[in-house]
């Protein structure tokens, strides 16, 4: 007679992640609902980090399928698997993008990595290069992301933000009291509270990171997380500037996504870092997890990026702007 295990046997057998992975997260019980039976026209879309149907470039979209498809001599094979660090063009279309925000000597020191899905699956990456330990990061935090550190064995400390961000103060202070600290994560626009990181907290953070990766002899990388930063609407802020122009350690790492300014279907995540260990594990895990994000999108998100770049960050921004007038209003 076959032996037929019971449930709580083969839970038994599953790693931390696992065994707290078997109850669906809220983000994820809201996405499969919406997925299910959402009706649009009649129902209002609450879940979590959908982008406005409205500004997805849905011809551009489409012109840039028809020309990638079309023109293999600049997009080889796309229909085919890509290499695991991502497309050269679209890295390069990246490069030209940041230049706008980080000085040419510093981002030529530093590599850009293309996910396996977006940026979630770069954080999700983190999970399974670093020992679980103590990640820190601002509250209200990103539960999205700490849920899933908690489900993989890691502490989540948050400190204190203010209008200009993670304080950081509180971010010192919590330093000094916590044990095995992995990594610090910052959401430049925090998601849920909206405020934004000033460039001088920027520095500020960085400088008390540096400070304590001295103290205990190891560097300790800072993840700024810059999501949100592409849909900052209010003409009197400028662009963001990078962490990295107050570096000098290797200890900044930046994570941005192509899903809020044009869609969340082209799955782009991206993280620029210095060359190393971290960054090798990083490509590595795509590789493991996918070999690599899919190519044909890596290469209309490179076309995109180059060709409608700008116009279709004023056409995103108007629209979140719009939203904003309305919700204030109501």
């Amino acid at each position: 007679m076959l032996y037929m295990n019971t449930l709580d046997d083969i839970v038994a057998g599953f790693s931390q992640y696992g065994k707290g992975a078997v109850e669906p997260s809220p983000v994820s019980r809201m996405m499969a609902a919406f997925a299910e039976d959402f009706r649009d026209g009649i129902d209002i879309n609450l879940g979590v980090g959908y982008v406005n149907e409205t500004t997805i470039p849905t011809a551009a979209l489409r012109e840039a399928v028809a020309y990638v498809l079309s023109h293999p001599e600049e997009h080889r094979q796309p229909l085919n698997y890509g290499g695991p660090a991502g497309s050269p063009q679209l890295i390069a279309a990246l490069k030209r993008m940041l230049s706008s925000r980080i000085q040419s000597d510093i981002l030529d020191e530093r590599i850009i990595h293309i996910g396996a899905s977006g940026t979630t699956s770069l954080l999700a990456a983190l999970t399974q290069i670093f020992e679980p330990g103590t990640v820190v990061t601002a509250d209200p935090m990103y539960y999205i992301y700490t849920n899933t550190l908690e489900r993989a064995g890691f502490d989540v400390v948050t400190v204190a933000e203010t209008a200009d961000g993670m304080d950081a103060d509180a971010l010192a202070d919590a330093l000094r009291h916590a044990e095995n600290v992995r990594f610090i994560y910052v959401v430049t626009v925090n998601n849920p509270t909206c405020s934004m990181l000033s460039d001088e907290r920027r520095t500020w953070i960085v400088d008390v990171v540096k400070a304590y990766s001295q103290r205990v002899g190891k560097p300790v990388p800072i993840f700024f997380d810059g999501a949100y930063e592409g849909l900052i609407h209010d003409p009197d802020c400028g662009t963001p500037a990078s962490a990295m122009s107050a570096d000098d350690g290797g200890l900044v790492y930046e994570l941005g996504t192509l899903s809020k300014i044009f869609a969340p279907a082209l799955r782009i995540g991206y993280v620029v870092g210095p060359p190393g260990p971290l960054m090798d594990a990083m490509t590595q895990y795509t590789n493991d997890v996918g070999f690599s994000a899919p190519l044909l999108m890596q290469e209309v998100a490179a076309r995109l990026v180059d060709h409608q770049l700008e116009s279709q960050r004023a056409c995103v921004c108007k629209g979140y702007r719009e939203k904003a007038k309305w919700v204030r209003a109501a």
